[in-house]
């Protein structure tokens, strides 16, 4: 009996921690790697990098939380009927919002990250350059072949991807440190913590980063719907908090040792990889091109799940599951390869902060407010059932 227990044990940490990898890969796209979103965040703000991070990925360990556990309960296992369930009666009405701000984050994130295939690729095979368009299809050749198949694969290729790129940030980290470490003590706080105004404060900018990655929410939802047990919710967001988290920090930290000179760098990680052993050009290259794959295969599974429910039961082929979900894959593929060549993906990047206003109206404070209420609920409604 106690070797039944330790195995479903073993079995819950490892679905958990699936989960989180699955948070952190879809977290760590282009723009995490190439440094840019920590600097216009954090690293600006001189010194309050160092600690303001974990407290926006504490506040989204919070929201996944509840959300997980609430699915769980219900036995929910895509975004859609999660929406529709939680904030039912009003389900289908909020379910339009959300749709428009999950479609609007897959065509941004997983179009900049296809676009961006080519050059990682000829990063890794030392400088060889590809051209936009095969870069863009080698990429989504890649995101099919993982995206198409189900959720178990797009869950284990997560999490073996995210031991890479967790590898890679961590020896960034252990061997830029010693050179950086006195430059570090020297980065002040530029501004106060709440200002010169709250909303170009360093404590806005931390709810904004969180906020815009709680847009994504979808993605993690449909990766929850393995999670048994309470203990499996409750570790799923704790091992999210600790990875994301000091991740984020670590990537900060190293970044960091190049301020004040690192805020006007638009691709701050290059040039610090320049500075480093050549071997770390190789690293980086295969930490981008895991963070591109992981982040799109992620975002267009959730969405192509999502829109596959449509046609079910139906007669003939379109009546599979499986079929609907490869249809739906490249047709989302195809609109994020359309909406970077259009040249949408440069311009509307600028609409990033519009989807962190978006995620805190309408996914954030909802859920902290209707989400525990509910859960306290079903869980009564459970124990009533069973008794």
């Amino acid at each position: 009996m106690s070797e039944k227990i330790g195995k479903a044990g073993r079995v819950g940490v490892w679905l958990a921690f699936e989960v989180a990898a699955l948070w952190f890969t879809t977290h760590v796209g282009g723009g995490f790697a190439l440094g840019t979103q920590e600097t216009q965040y954090f690293v600006r703000f001189g010194n309050r990098a160092f600690y303001l991070p974990l407290f926006s990925m504490a506040i989204l360990a919070v929201v996944f939380y509840f959300a997980w556990e609430f699915q769980r309960l219900c036995g929910i296992r895509d975004y859609k009927t999660f929406f529709e369930t939680l904030f039912a009666p009003a389900g289908k009405l909020y379910m339009v919002f959300y749709d428009i701000a999950f479609t609007i984050t897959v065509l941004l994130a997983a179009g900049a990250t296809l676009a961006g295939f080519g050059n990682a690729l000829g990063g890794l095979l030392g400088g060889l350059k590809i051209p936009l368009w095969l870069g863009y299809i080698l990429g989504a050749v890649v995101v099919y072949l993982f995206a198409s198949y189900g959720l178990k694969r797009v869950l284990d290729s997560s999490a073996w991807m995210s031991f890479g790129i967790i590898v890679v940030v961590i020896l960034l980290v252990v061997f830029r440190l010693p050179t950086i470490a006195p430059n570090l003590k020297n980065v002040p706080a530029t501004t106060p913590l709440f200002g010169p105004s709250f909303f170009q404060s360093p404590f806005w900018f931390m709810l904004m980063y969180g906020s815009f990655q709680v847009c994504s929410i979808g993605s993690y939802i449909n990766g929850g719907a393995v999670l048994k047990t309470h203990k499996d919710s409750v570790m799923a967001a704790v091992l999210g908090f600790l990875i994301n988290g000091l991740m984020l920090v670590g990537m900060c930290l190293v970044l960091a040792g190049n301020y004040p000179a690192v805020v006007k760098d638009a691709a701050p990680t290059l040039s610090i990889i320049k500075e480093m052993s050549p071997v770390f050009s190789i690293l980086y290259n295969l930490m981008l091109l895991c963070a591109l794959v992981t982040t799109a295969v992620s975002m267009i599974h959730a969405n192509a799940q999502r829109w596959s429910t449509y046609g079910k039961g139906a007669k003939g082929r379109w009546g599979d599951d499986k079929f609907r979900l490869r249809v739906w894959t490249v047709v989302w593929i195809v609109a994020c390869w359309a909406v970077s060549n259009l040249g949408i993906v440069t311009i509307v990047k600028r609409g990033y902060g519009l989807l962190g206003y978006i995620g805190i109206i309408v996914i954030v404070l909802p859920v902290l407010i209707v989400a525990p209420r509910k859960i306290v609920q079903k869980r009564r409604e459970l124990v009533q059932a069973a008794a």
